[in-house]
């Protein structure tokens, strides 16, 4: 870049022409797209969100409104406008960040004169774009935490943050601490509530898109389920499938008013962002994007249409409406808690023992009955500088046979509880594409000084946990009713299985926190393991290197929707 172009950008700045939240009409005037200047035709509300002056914007948005599109276009234009500027833009994982990188902004780049111009040929890789003499634009992966602590940025902007490890995501934000801008825009379809973008925007102004009527100019948020009709169905729309949408006149879908039974003629003159929650003092915006924001092109007739092509009714309300769901069949609910919960369950001969650690450890007792079914007899909450005495007592108490406990944060506790008692073991995560929930090993772990011999339970975390799903969801199991019953509910929820891109860019089941409030489910996870161990290793600690223990536990069914 010559000194005239540089002295021109200086001059933009000072007069504001294309600040930092003024790059609508320089991506118009700059960018193109199939050989055209770009245009926000029929995607006006666009405008307003790449505009939003908050420090954090977090978008919740359905597929197909060109959201990614114009994510795109302003991280470049930024760069373009801006000196000493510096943008992370991540993508679930590194592969996602190079795909896109080459097959959406590289043409991008290519097909826009001015910020082909712009961009230093010295430094244009899928990794790293300079603009001018000192702006920059990174492309990275969220599975790497190392990658967010060597590069400083003024901004970063999340794509698809639910499908994403949000974890590591949150690690990017460590690199605005000391830029005098400090600019994050969080982007995603949702996944479940509490998850992911949802969780982002608990703790922001939620900004909802509102149609006003044309007919009787009444204002209203434009919902599927309510005000989308097709005419002789009187049924919910969630009941049209592949099966029977042939026999419906599902063409004839159309949007009406609440108030009047009218076509509104949705129009983007007579639609705003409303904030539903103007009285609460928050720093960051979250704009909610619904298919009606773009309703010249997701017609009701291809809204109605689409809920029929997946294979869970979720990822449709996920990706097309743009709302939070979730399967029921895929996580635990209060009704398979209410129901499990009996009174005076009958004690027994033996039982094993789970325990989650931490400052506050969880334990659970129980045993497998000789129907099948996993019962679980108690349930309590101790601190760990108690926990060794108390699970001796536990122990002797209900007779426990063997104990598998989690071995983090306290590998040192662990360690000496596993040499004292022989029927002992420690429990680590890995991550495995194996169905085996987990395998049993010697190992040696590392102490403060030398090495320490540990038995490990080596647990498939997405395997075990889908496992333990199964027997939960075909009501194997029951709960003895006690004082911790409202807490063991309330953690027995809180993980949730959704889809998120792995480390290697394949799309998979994990299973995430919401809360963080986990500990129960864990501590019943170790207990059924415990109870699956109890036939091999003998409840004497009997070692048996890499034997996968699997008999019992079965992987649960996942329902379909709309299936042929």
């Amino acid at each position: 870049m010559n000194f005239t172009d540089h002295f021109a950008r200086v001059k933009d700045a000072i007069n504001n022409v294309y600040g930092i939240h003024n790059l609508a009409p320089w991506i118009e005037k700059h960018t193109y797209l199939d050989g055209k200047r770009f245009s926000f035709d029929s995607h006006e509300f666009q405008k307003e969100i790449i505009a939003d002056t908050a420090n954090t914007s977090v978008v919740i948005k359905c597929a197909q409104v060109g959201l990614s599109e114009i994510l795109y276009r302003y991280a470049i234009a930024a760069c373009c406008t801006q000196d000493d500027l510096s943008i992370i833009y991540t993508f679930p994982s590194s592969s996602d960040a190079e795909k896109n990188c080459k097959t959406r902004i590289d043409p991008l780049i290519e097909g826009s004169p001015e910020v082909k111009r712009l961009v230093n040929v010295n430094l244009n890789n899928s990794e790293t774009k300079q603009f001018g003499r000192n702006s920059f634009l990174f492309f990275k992966g969220t599975f790497s935490a190392t990658q967010a602590l060597s590069t400083p940025a003024n901004a970063v902007i999340h794509d698809e943050f639910d499908k994403s490890d949000t974890t590591q995501a949150s690690v990017y934000i460590s690199r605005l601490q000391h830029k005098p801008h400090k600019i994050r825009k969080v982007f995603s379809t949702p996944t479940i509530e509490k998850f992911g973008v949802s969780k982002e925007a608990e703790t922001a102004r939620r900004l909802k898109h509102l149609a006003t009527c044309v007919h009787c100019n009444h204002t209203f948020l434009p919902d599927y389920f309510e005000h989308i009709k097709v005419p002789g169905w009187d049924k919910s729309l969630e009941e049209i499938t592949k099966r029977n949408i042939h026999t419906i006149r599902w063409r004839e879908a159309v949007l009406l008013c609440p108030k009047c039974g009218k076509d509104p003629q949705l129009h983007h003159s007579r639609m705003q962002f409303v904030c539903e929650n103007s009285m609460e003092n928050h720093e960051a915006n979250a704009w909610y994007v619904s298919p009606f924001s773009a309703h010249k092109i997701l017609v009701p007739s291809y809204l109605v249409e689409t809920s029929t092509k997946f294979e869970k009714f979720s990822e449709f309300k996920n990706q097309t409406l743009g709302l939070t769901a979730e399967e029921k069949n895929e996580s635990i609910q209060e009704a398979d808690m209410v129901l499990a919960e009996m009174p005076g369950l009958d004690s027994a001969e033996f039982h094993v023992m789970g325990s989650d650690m931490g400052i506050t450890c969880h334990i659970c007792i129980g045993r497998i009955a000789t129907d099948g079914t996993f019962v679980i007899v108690h349930r309590e909450q101790v601190h760990y500088t108690h926990f060794e005495k108390r699970t001796l007592e536990l122990s002797a108490q209900y007779r426990v046979v063997l104990h598998v406990m989690d071995t983090q944060p306290y590998v040192d506790l662990v360690t000496r509880i596993t040499k004292a008692r022989p029927n002992n073991w420690g429990a680590i995560f890995v991550t495995s594409k194996s169905p085996v929930p987990f395998t049993l090993e010697q190992a040696s772990a590392d102490a403060v000084e030398g090495k320490m011999d540990l038995r490990l339970v080596k647990v498939n975390r997405t395997a075990a946990l889908d496992a333990l799903l199964g027997v939960i969801k075909r009501g194997e199991w029951k709960i003895n009713s006690s004082d911790q019953n409202e807490v063991y509910r309330a953690q027995m929820q809180d993980m949730k299985r959704v889809q998120r891109f792995t480390r290697d860019g394949e799309l998979s089941y994990v299973w995430e926190k919401t809360t963080g409030l986990d500990h129960y489910h864990l501590a019943t996870l170790y207990l059924y393991i415990a109870t699956q161990m109890r036939g091999t290793v003998g409840g004497v600690g009997a070692v048996s290197s890499g034997i996968p223990l699997a008999r019992r536990m079965k992987a649960p069914a996942y329902p379909t929707h709309g299936a042929a």
